[in-house]
């Protein structure tokens, strides 16, 4: 009788929704070797996808760089969900 697992949930959901691994991954490369790249640990990078931090505008620079795309598309989710939050925040005065 085969194991069965069980789904694992995700415990720590993603603070800051990037596209930081999807363009990594199409970039055939690994966390190690974006990492060393931007001069970071294969950690940062983790923890950058998983969306735990932030990387710095610095660092966000050198992520699209690496990855050979623009910055605006590395966090698109999170900008577009800031500006509709802000959005809702703000009511015209009638």
């Amino acid at each position: 009788m085969p194991i069965q697992q069980t789904p694992r949930l995700n415990q720590h959901p993603s603070r800051h929704p990037n596209q930081i691994r999807s363009y990594r991954i199409a970039a055939g490369l690994s966390q190690r070797d974006l990492g060393a790249r931007i001069g970071r640990t294969r950690s940062v990078v983790s923890a950058w996808e998983r969306g735990r931090y932030l990387p710095s505008v610095t660092n966000l620079f050198l992520l699209a760089r690496a990855l050979d795309t623009l910055v605006e598309s590395l966090y698109w989710g999170l900008y577009t969900q800031a500006r509709s939050t802000f959005a809702e925040d703000v009511q015209p005065h009638t």
